[in-house]
């Protein structure tokens, strides 16, 4: 009887042992899911369409420049370009007071720049943005601000900086 019903309890362990085993690992792909593991799961990605005086879409990609903060964000390195004879590389910078949603707009203090390498960049001048820590999403028109900059840009898109 002493032989039984050791055999009983191993049966019951070994039996148990999947079941419990297998739902530590749920629990763990859902924490993995929901924040536990955040770096591995999180890439840079996200684009903007662009028309009007521009047109095209800027694409980030898993290698792409993405440097935000509470002040706002960097991005660049996109994975395609625009397609223009005078410029060839772009960057998107975004200013902000405070983390949030913007309708209103100033340079360097509350702003959406479209730049490029030689100091050519369109300003929002119209629209919204909305800026999280490390994503944010854009319905903008811009205005012709500096250097060669010419003709009215608007720009759409969404972006997540990996964390």
């Amino acid at each position: 009887m002493k032989e039984f019903s050791r055999v009983a309890r191993l049966r019951r362990q070994h039996t148990t042992w999947p079941r419990v085993g297998a739902g530590a690992l749920l629990t763990l792909s859902m924490l993995g899911l929901i924040g536990g593991n955040a770096t591995a799961s999180t890439k840079t990605s996200g684009s903007f369409v662009v028309t009007g005086a521009l047109k095209g879409t800027l694409k980030l990609g898993a290698s792409s420049g993405c440097d935000a903060s509470k002040h706002g964000v960097t991005l660049s390195s996109f994975t395609t370009t625009l397609p223009s004879k005078k410029f060839k590389t772009w960057s998107v910078t975004i200013y902000v007071t405070k983390l949030g949603t913007y309708k209103k707009f100033k340079f360097l203090k509350d702003s959406f720049v479209l730049g490029t390498s030689n100091n050519t960049g369109w300003v929002a001048t119209e629209g919204s943005m909305t800026i999280i820590k490390h994503s944010g999403t854009v319905n903008l028109t811009l205005g012709a601000h500096e250097g060669e900059a010419t003709g009215s840009v608007h720009v759409a898109g969404t972006w997540i900086c990996a964390s």
